[in-house]
């Protein structure tokens, strides 16, 4: 079996874990429509924000202790948030504003990481005249920018997409492509020259959600494995295990494998019911109880939170989005970003591996000295970038210590404590 404790992140996995929190931004079509997904065919006059301010979403986001956001400059109709000038359905056909560099220019000013959001499904170009998607097109030498790929005429058109927006804006911090695909045409997609074009571009970003770098964790709920590791095994180029299993790098999966890969998880999941905004669910925008529910089983689960925010057709977060945003954030630095001081009261454990030496725990038990003598108050499996471990009940401990029950090497770990009175 191949050695799991030799896999290591990459500096730009690095980089991407130790965010913690992202934004995602679902804006478009849909927000106008009231549609989750969108047709493909919907007039792009629809798309019509009457008070479009990127920096306000930057703003709340900051204060929020957010480090990055990813806006879907693309989503599955095929509408486009900035001007691209290989097809005509932008936002330059009715409201002549670029969102993605309004997006981009804010968070430049603001100090937050940019993303964007391609989708490789596309249904605009599949139910439009002369559409691409899907055409049956042979592969051809195309000229991308300085670069020469062998493609079809939609994968010359998505690398022309991420040519323009790799190019034009950012820097870019993430380019994620998401797995969902609504179309009826079938289509295989060039990922590797779509991985090397953003390689050779914007070198520093992570390719997420289908890329090498992040995978989904396997669900929309806010929650990753109690379980879950960052070395994940392969075979044939393909992960062991589905992405959804309910384990994906277990010792049955590692048996299997004939490469391993540090591929660690995303935890996408949206502060309403949908993804876009419908003024039906403003009663229904998360809690803070359930978002710190979701923080501590997500970053607290060595993944990465991706929450969604999604603008109304103001082209502004709404009111109760922000003030659950804004309470979040504050709820975070009040009790998780300082552990409690000892003696006193504890209800959530935090312990943290220095991944740079590789994922290494497979088990811990943690003890409190309590009336003078050590007892157990928590036992776990993995721990990676950070584990977040709330106790059964609050318990007053003089201190406390880490017991590492199994290793696949010896592991740097730190354990720190804190009280967070909404358990």
């Amino acid at each position: 079996m191949i050695d799991p404790s030799a896999v290591r992140p990459s500096p730009r996995q690095l980089a991407w874990q130790r965010q913690e929190l992202t934004a995602f931004v679902h804006f478009g079509p849909n927000t106008f429509t009231d549609l989750e997904w969108g047709t493909g065919v919907d007039d792009p006059a629809v798309f019509d924000p009457s008070s479009l301010d990127c920096s306000q979403w930057v703003a709340a986001l900051v204060s929020a202790g957010f480090k990055s956001v990813i806006l879907t400059a693309k989503h599955h109709d095929g509408f486009c948030l900035w001007p691209s000038k290989y097809l005509p359905h932008t936002v330059s056909a009715a409201f002549g504003r670029d969102v993605v560099g309004e997006l981009s220019a804010a968070c430049e000013a603001g100090g937050l990481g940019f993303g964007v959001y391609l989708s490789p499904a596309d249904l605009y170009q599949e139910k439009a005249p002369g559409g691409y998607y899907g055409n049956g097109s042979p592969a051809v030498s195309s000229e991308i920018g300085e670069f020469t790929y062998v493609v079809d005429d939609y994968n010359r058109f998505y690398l022309q997409q991420l040519y323009e927006l790799l190019t034009s804006y950012g820097p870019i911090a993430e380019v994620w492509l998401d797995g969902a695909n609504p179309t009826s045409s079938s289509q295989t997609y060039s990922y590797d020259d779509w991985f090397d074009l953003i390689r050779r571009l914007a070198p520093d970003a992570t390719i997420a959600i289908g890329g090498p770098d992040v995978r989904w964790v396997g669900n929309e709920d806010g929650f990753a494995r109690e379980t879950e590791w960052s070395v994940v095994p392969f075979l044939n180029g393909q992960m062991v295990a589905a992405q959804t299993a309910a384990s994906v790098a277990g010792p049955e999966e590692l048996a299997r494998a004939d490469e391993l890969r540090w591929y660690p998880a995303e935890v996408d999941v949206s502060i309403r019911p949908g993804w876009f905004y419908h003024a039906a669910e403003d009663t229904a925008v998360k809690s803070v109880p359930e978002l710190l529910d979701i923080y501590r089983k997500s970053v607290g689960r060595n993944a990465v939170l991706l929450l969604n925010i999604p603008p109304d057709r103001r082209g502004l977060f709404a009111d109760p989005d922000v003030e659950a945003l804004t309470a979040f954030g504050a709820a975070v630095r009040q009790y998780y970003d300082t552990p409690v001081a000892l003696p006193g009261e504890i209800n959530v454990l935090d312990l943290r591996e220095d991944i740079t030496a590789g994922q290494q725990v497979e088990s811990f038990a943690v003890d409190g000295l309590v009336d003078g003598s050590w007892q157990e108050i928590a036992r776990g499996t993995t721990i990676g970038h950070r584990r977040l471990l709330p106790l059964e009940s609050p318990v007053t401990v003089d201190d406390v210590r880490l017991r590492v029950l199994s290793a696949r090497a010896d592991a740097e770990v730190s354990l720190s404590v804190h009280v967070d009175p909404l358990l």
